[in-house]
């Protein structure tokens, strides 16, 4: 698979957007937007449950940055490009299945940034990146049944259901259950292929507005 790009950008309504890999000195903002989010994001992610201190984060994404020109993991920060402000969290993750040119689709939103239409269109910002710059030629994204913030998101990119696989997530903790995590340990599984994107209506609307920037890789 190719390198993904250095820098994504987004020029289009109705929010522009600069997405890139998140590095060791995103730590602090990481840091805070999770505790910020804390209550959209119990419910649903195990990590959020986890003592994630500025310190540990700090680890985390510089193993990442490291790991992302390796294709080994693709962790990305999206910002305003009006102010730079953080908005939301994304990832594509490499799928350890028979086809090595497949990748999975995550995502969080900042608290203050839900219900504004951005996941969806981060989610198809990166079906495009996917399929267009990294040759990728199956993406999966997986959802909760009672996700339906998540769920809408998926439908409205255009992902084809694949089934409910049962016993997927682990069993959560008594503390977990505690704070709010959710039982159902079902997953939705839902994939997307570029024949059938590029024949949906956003595609090319959402591509003309995209530039993608390269990293120059010594080897």
């Amino acid at each position: 698979m190719p390198f993904p790009p250095a820098k994504i950008i987004f020029s289009g309504k109705p929010t522009p957007l600069i997405i890139r890999p998140l590095e060791e000195t995103d730590a602090h903002l990481i840091h805070s937007a999770v505790a910020s989010s804390k209550q959209i994001l119990l419910p649903f992610l195990e990590w959020a449950h986890d003592d994630w201190t500025e310190k540990k984060q700090a680890l985390r994404l510089r193993k990442a940055f490291e790991n992302y020109y390796l294709n080994a993991e693709y962790e990305l920060g999206v910002f305003s490009s009006a102010n730079n402000q953080f908005l939301m969290a994304a990832n594509w993750t490499p799928r350890k299945t028979q086809n090595s040119n497949s990748l999975e689709i995550g995502y969080w939103t900042h608290i203050d940034h839900c219900r504004k239409g951005l996941a969806t269109l981060v989610t198809q910002i990166l079906i495009i990146c996917a399929f267009d710059f990294m040759n990728c030629d199956r993406l999966e994204i997986r959802s909760r049944p009672n996700n339906i913030a998540s769920r809408k998101v998926i439908e409205k990119c255009g992902f084809h259901s694949e089934g409910e696989i049962q016993n997927y997530f682990n069993e959560a903790t008594t503390q977990m259950i505690a704070n709010g995590f959710d039982r159902d340990r079902s997953c939705l599984q839902y994939a997307l292929i570029p024949q059938d994107a590029k024949n949906l209506e956003w595609y090319p609307a959402i591509r003309k507005d995209m530039n993608f920037i390269s990293k120059t890789i010594s080897h």
